[in-house]
């Protein structure tokens, strides 16, 4: 009897150790398989002369170096522009050359529009980031106002300093965060001479306000897809909306305003994500 339970021990623990070994052979594909997500926006504002207009989409990096695997994959989707949609950094590790190097890289094969997000305002090496960024041919969108141009069309394009740009983390509060986006996209409309307007904020949990404001897209990121996602549940916590998230990937629509949400490509304080790879989002324009 206890040889056999001996050998019964054994299984168990082969088949623990088994199933171990799989999970961290899927958890480690899972983070470092990048997809590239296709979406087509569809919008009657959009101009003629941007119809079929190829819009990349970067957010969330957190640190991460996929050891030109990102180039490639840019590369092969041929977008027309390349936007960045905040956190490049960690702000507890933060590695300034790998942000750095990726966007110069960038940069040099597709025109680049950067938003900054929650990370980069806290890190106490933001100066010397920002610094580093402005010797790279990169067009800095925080509270700001572009026009892109294409085939003789223009549309809007616009960014928001993340609202920590304002605020300590111990006052983050949602009534803050929204006053201050109110106002940000305020100020930006007043120099806007567009119909159609995109516009990079970091956080998809002000989606309403985004929705007031009249804004027609927004890009976003910041909810890191969730995390974790789990069958018949889905994703479970997101960064500033707690469990069981509203917003955290894909294409979300109120009234006149779409928002797209990347799942973004690097961690920050969980450090694994589960059925949830990081992924470049590429959105296609299309005129109705």
């Amino acid at each position: 009897m206890g040889e056999v339970m001996i050998k019964i021990n054994k299984r168990i623990y082969g088949f623990v150790i088994a199933l171990i070994v799989i999970f961290i052979i899927y958890a480690l594909w899972q983070n470092n398989y990048v997809r590239v997500t296709k979406y087509e926006y569809k919008n009657a504002k959009i101009p003629e002369g941007f119809n079929g207009y190829r819009i990349l989409q970067i957010s969330d990096l957190h640190n991460k170096n996929f050891h030109g695997l990102l180039d490639k994959l840019v590369e092969e989707s041929n977008p027309d522009i390349i936007v960045i949609t905040g956190d490049l950094i960690d702000r507890r590790n933060t590695n300034i050359k790998t942000a750095t190097e990726l966007v110069k890289r960038l940069s040099i094969m597709v025109p680049t529009y950067y938003a900054t997000g929650n990370h980069e305002q806290l890190s106490d090496k933001y100066n010397e980031l920002m610094k580093e960024m402005k010797k790279l041919d990169v067009h800095f969108l925080d509270n700001s106002y572009t026009t892109l141009s294409n085939k003789g069309d223009e549309v809007g394009l616009m960014g928001v300093a993340d609202p920590a740009i304002v605020q300590s983390e111990s006052t983050y509060l949602w009534n803050d965060n929204q006053k201050y986006m109110i106002e940000s996209i305020k100020k930006l409309y007043k120099n806007v001479k567009t119909d159609f307007n995109i516009l990079l904020s970091h956080r998809p949990e002000l989606f309403n306000v985004y929705k007031d404001s009249g804004v027609d897209l927004v890009l976003s990121g910041h909810a890191h897809g969730g995390q974790v996602i789990l069958p018949l549940i889905g994703a479970l916590v997101a960064p500033n909306q707690g469990f069981i998230p509203k917003y955290t990937e894909g294409i979300y629509s109120k009234n006149s305003t779409s928002m797209v949400v990347s799942r973004g490509l690097g961690n920050s304080i969980i450090p694994i994500r589960i059925n949830n790879p990081p992924e470049l989002v590429l959105i296609t324009l299309k005129r109705e």
